[in-house]
C-alpha cells in the first residue's frame, strides 16, 4: 500500500505550463483521455468513511483504485490518502463482480490528463468538463518547492477531491446538482480525435 500526496492549484495555464516544463528538461508520458467510475454501497458508507473505489479506463487499460485515511494521519498541508491500486484485466467483469458484492456507480467523471515527472515529483495537468488544474504529488517539502520553481500560486491550492470541485462549481454557477461531470459528446469527440493525433 502506498502513500499518495498531493496538493491542486487552480487557475492554472496548461499550455503555459506544459511549454515550462518542456524548457525545464522535464520528462512526460503523454496526454491522455480517463473515464472513471465510482462505486459505493447504496447507503453511501464509503463516501461516509472517506473512502473511494474506482475503476479507471484510460489507454486501453482499467486500474481498480481504493483509496482510504492513513489510520495516523499527521498535519500537511497536502492531501494524504493510502492508495491501493492494480490493473484488471477485464473491466466489465469486474464492474459486474462489484455489483454482486453490493456496490453500484454512483458518479461518472472524465479528465484529459497529461503527467511530467519534474524536481521529484510528478506533475499532472489535467483538463475537466469545469475547468483546468495542476496536480503535484511528492512529499510535501518537494511538492512546494515544485509549485514554487513552476511560479504556481500558493495562494491558489485546495486539498479538494475533483468530485469536490464538481460540487462547489455547480453550486457556485447556480447548476442544478450533479455528482457526474462528464464532457458534452461533441467535446468529447473533439478532445479524443485530438489526442488520436498527437
Amino acid at each position: 500500500m502506498a502513500l499518495e500526496c498531493e496538493l491542486k492549484y487552480l487557475e492554472a495555464d496548461l499550455a503555459d505550463l506544459a511549454e515550462r516544463l518542456r524548457l525545464a528538461g522535464a520528462e512526460t508520458t503523454g496526454r491522455y483521455f480517463e473515464a472513471n467510475t465510482v462505486f459505493d454501497r447504496p447507503d453511501r458508507s464509503l463516501k461516509r468513511d472517506g473512502i473511494l473505489l474506482r475503476l479507471r479506463e484510460k489507454q486501453g487499460h482499467t486500474v481498480l483504485t481504493v483509496k482510504h485515511p492513513p489510520e495516523a494521519p499527521e498535519p500537511s498541508a497536502l492531501k494524504i490518502f493510502e492508495e491501493i491500486e492494480t490493473g484488471v484485466d477485464d473491466g466489465a467483469a469486474l464492474a459486474e463482480a462489484l455489483g454482486v458484492l453490493g456496490f453500484a456507480p454512483v458518479f461518472r467523471y472524465e479528465k484529459v490528463r497529461e503527467k511530467w515527472r519534474y524536481m521529484d515529483c510528478v506533475i499532472c495537468l489535467d483538463r475537466l468538463p469545469f475547468g483546468e488544474f495542476v496536480e503535484i504529488e511528492g512529499d510535501e517539502a518537494r511538492v512546494l518547492a515544485c509549485a514554487a520553481g513552476l511560479g504556481l500560486n500558493a495562494a491558489c491550492t485546495t486539498k479538494a477531491t475533483y468530485h469536490g470541485l464538481n460540487i462547489e462549481y455547480r453550486v457556485a454557477k447556480g447548476l442544478e446538482p450533479d455528482e457526474n461531470f462528464v464532457f458534452e459528446p461533441g467535446e468529447r469527440a473533439a478532445l479524443l480525435d485530438e489526442l488520436e493525433k498527437l
